[in-house]
């Protein structure tokens, strides 16, 4: 068996190996039992007008892995005895609907947390009320009329959305998918939903409550959902595209942060895998609440299950069986951003690894980390 050094040396050996052949940027960190063992930069986070090194200390964007963030205030509600997660949305958000009220009535903040509400799955509102959208779809001059047109949505539907009580009555148009309960289907567009709920039962915004109960006391001081500490800070990523390494518009969204718009480090989020991973620490978030998290609550649809189509979703994870081992995970991307948190709940491993350019290069490094941790 490998001594734990020899192993982070193949590690580091691995990852320098990509970037060398995929160029642009990765930041990486390990956790293992209750420790930080590996953290470090690959690469550069910014390309113009000066190149600038990625570190382990980089602010990137982690896009989806923000999901499990507003999961984790959804059972501190639970806990707080603010929500019951079978309970109907309507039962704190009175103005939520869907065209068929009759079925929207009984969606559950269950369902919407675990993905089986019926709702389709890329609804587009989220995403398109961006600030900065008309840059993002601005390679042609018909682009962003035809995102448009993919997304059946009006230019002034998008322009009518200020707030996620907003899009939480814009459900209103959503015409369900499934019978609630029925079927999984991802609709990252849901989790504003949760935000706004979120705000409502507590009184105080999403950002709030989630620096207050676990960024501040998890002491994960680069992580954030405002954009501005970011353009502010000398120390973030910019995103590359294709084989020219295009620069990409910045992710940011701030109204539909609880899909995707948080922004944290390799550092930061060791952190936060090792809070999930610690079975004796019930203080930010009881035990038994992280153990349903990781619960496998229904079977991903088959465009995302895994080879050996083991893939689940709990509340606010990814699970799936590989090579003996229970793998609890989320990623997230879009455009050129790429993150990924992996955790390997039994032998007390986690794994994040975070990109500034599109590629699918984040899942192969972590599955070769899992390999070489497990001595497979």
């Amino acid at each position: 068996m490998k001594t734990i050094n020899t192993k982070l040396e193949e590690i580091d050996a691995l990852i320098n190996g990509v970037i060398e052949e995929k160029g642009v940027g990765i930041s990486v960190s390990i956790v293992k039992n209750g420790k930080l063992i590996f953290a470090k930069g690959y690469g550069y986070a910014q390309l113009e007008p000066t190149p600038k090194l990625i570190d382990e200390n980089t602010y990137m964007s982690i896009q989806s892995v923000t999901k499990n963030f507003v999961a984790v205030c959804m059972m501190k509600l639970v806990e707080e005895d603010l929500i019951q997660l079978d309970k109907p949305i309507v039962h704190y958000l009175p103005y939520f609907r869907t065209k068929e009220k009759d079925s929207s009535d009984h969606i559950t903040v269950k369902q919407v947390l675990s993905h089986t509400s019926g709702f389709p799955a890329d609804l587009g509102i989220a995403n398109l009320v961006a600030p900065n959208v008309r840059e993002i779809y601005s390679d042609t001059p018909t682009e962003w009329s035809e995102a448009l047109a993919h997304y059946r949505l009006k230019e002034e539907e998008v322009t009518s959305i200020h707030s996620r009580e907003d899009i939480t009555r814009w459900f209103r148009k959503v015409e369900l998918d499934y019978p609630p309960g029925h079927t999984w289907n991802y609709c990252t567009d849901a989790y504003v939903i949760l935000g706004d709920l979120i705000e409502k039962v507590t009184g105080e915004s999403w950002e709030s409550f989630l620096q207050n109960r676990f960024i501040t006391p998890l002491q994960m001081k680069r992580t954030t959902a405002d954009v501005r500490i970011i353009m502010d800070d000398d120390n973030y990523a910019k995103y590359y595209m294709g084989p020219d390494k295009i620069e990409t518009p910045y992710p940011t969204n701030s109204l539909a942060a609880p899909i995707g718009f948080l922004y944290s480090t390799a550092t930061d989020l060791a952190a936060y895998m090792l809070f999930h991973l610690n079975k004796d620490f019930n203080q930010l978030l009881d035990v038994s609440s992280k153990k349903e998290m990781q619960s496998r609550e229904s079977r991903v649809s088959q465009d995302w299950d895994n080879e050996t189509n083991t893939c689940f979703y709990g509340l606010g994870w990814f699970i799936e069986d590989y090579k003996g081992q229970t793998i609890v995970e989320h990623g997230g991307g879009q455009m050129a951003v790429r993150a990924l948190i992996s955790l390997i709940p039994e032998e007390s491993i986690g794994i994040a690894i975070l990109l500034n350019f599109d590629s699918s290069v984040h899942r192969d490094i972590s599955s070769k980390i899992m390999d070489i941790m497990l001595d497979l």
